[in-house]
């Protein structure tokens, strides 16, 4: 498949001709997908005594029967490893004022954890406490995606809370109306 990447100038949308077809750049993409609103989330997990978590915007809801949720982690990552060989995962999905937390976990080698606070009844993965949700579960698929690792999770208990939830969109944290 071909991919093309489309400008409209200012004398083509007047004059209703179609644009042409410029060579792709990858940063107009990067522009596109940067203006789309996300949600925030921070997924942990428990791997051989130790704790491991990153933030990823790249969250999808795959299906509900069976329950499926994907999150994308770039091969780059402090944590790459750990979440190629762990077997269950928690997705924070940040709440309003998080926006710090999300900056934590997305910054290379620091103490994940030292910082956050995380909910004292979960014990068997790392919860993120003040969350608008968590979702907890186990990886049922691993894939290349590009220079991303695609973990596809299936869904065994889900978390919720009354917060409102966190958003990113061009570069900034926002707050829905």
């Amino acid at each position: 498949m071909t991919t093309v990447s489309h400008r409209t100038t200012a004398s083509a949308a007047s004059s209703g001709a179609s644009p042409s077809p410029q060579s792709f750049d990858p940063n107009h993409l990067r522009e596109a997908l940067g203006a789309m609103a996300t949600s925030v989330t921070v997924v942990t997990t428990h791997h051989e005594g130790e704790r491991y978590g990153f933030t990823a915007n790249s969250f999808t809801s795959v299906s509900s029967s069976p329950p499926l949720v994907a999150v994308f982690l770039a091969e780059t990552a402090d944590s790459y490893r750990a979440f190629c060989e762990a077997e269950r995962v928690a997705i924070n999905i940040l709440a309003e004022g998080q926006g710090d937390v999300a900056s934590h976990f997305a910054r290379k080698n620091n103490d994940k954890f030292g910082e956050v606070a995380l909910a004292e009844e979960h014990v068997d993965l790392p919860v993120i406490d003040g969350h608008m949700a968590a979702l907890k579960g186990r990886i049922a698929h691993r894939d290349d995606a590009g220079d991303h690792l695609m973990l596809l999770i299936e869904v065994e208990a889900v978390c919720t809370s009354e917060n409102a939830p966190l958003v990113y969109q061009n570069r900034a944290y926002r707050n829905l109306v």
